[in-house]
């Protein structure tokens, strides 16, 4: 049971996440600089912090270095555009989406760091794919950049988030090595998890998006 709560954190945590920012949401749009600058401080400090006084923060390693905070801010934005528009489910959350892949792509560093050398050298690599791709998503998120695109240009380039998505699924999903002379892929403990977050949200944008915008007359 402990495993499975450890390995499957981010996805437990998704409730308590969604709530901090469906009551927050305004506050934190309006200030989400200073979020913004706390979380890279965070990332950035506490590792210096942890080597200066010779410990370890288990509450850090657990929720940050593991990349489990990170992937539920990244869950939220992924089902956030799926939800049924102008609902009261949805419509704080897309005030923060932006915001909230800023703070994902900036809580995920430690773990992408750590991961690193094992994903260079054919290991999981998929979440290095991922965290790639999520660059220029993560930058043209920020409102100053996005103003200075033409929205279809900015549309076009976040349809990179599907592929995105997938790779995070796979990653989760599946363990999966291309290391010369040791290539596998073999299906990750507790991974039905996100089968069926994958399915939910295949589901949820079939509903919600797919059958609505087919249902929209076209424009003479």
């Amino acid at each position: 049971m402990n495993d499975f709560i450890l390995r499957n954190l981010g996805v437990l945590l998704l409730p308590f996440i969604y709530a901090l920012f469906y009551f927050f949401s305004p506050h934190i749009h309006k200030h989400a600089y200073r979020y913004e600058i706390g979380a890279l401080l965070l990332v950035l400090l506490v590792p210096v912090l942890e080597t200066l006084f010779s410990a370890q923060s288990v509450v850090y390693d657990r929720l940050i270095v593991s990349g489990h905070l990170s992937l539920s801010l990244f869950l939220l934005v992924m089902f956030a555009g799926v939800l049924k528009k102008k609902t009261v489910l949805r419509k704080p959350l897309d005030r923060v989406r932006g915001d909230m892949a800023i703070l994902a792509f900036i809580l995920l560093l430690p773990h992408a760091q750590s991961r690193l050398d094992l994903a260079l050298r054919g290991y999981n690599s998929t979440g290095l794919v991922a965290f790639v791709l999520f660059i220029p998503l993560v930058l043209t998120s920020f409102m100053f950049i996005r103003k200075r695109m033409r929205p279809a240009s900015w549309k076009l380039l976040h349809k990179l988030s599907y592929i995105t998505y997938f790779m995070i699924y796979l990653h989760l999903a599946f363990i999966i090595s291309l290391q010369p002379g040791n290539v596998y892929i073999l299906a990750a403990r507790h991974g039905l998890v996100y089968h069926l977050l994958l399915l939910t949200y295949l589901v949820l944008r079939l509903i919600n998006v797919v059958i609505p915008r087919l249902n929209t007359p076209a424009k003479a």
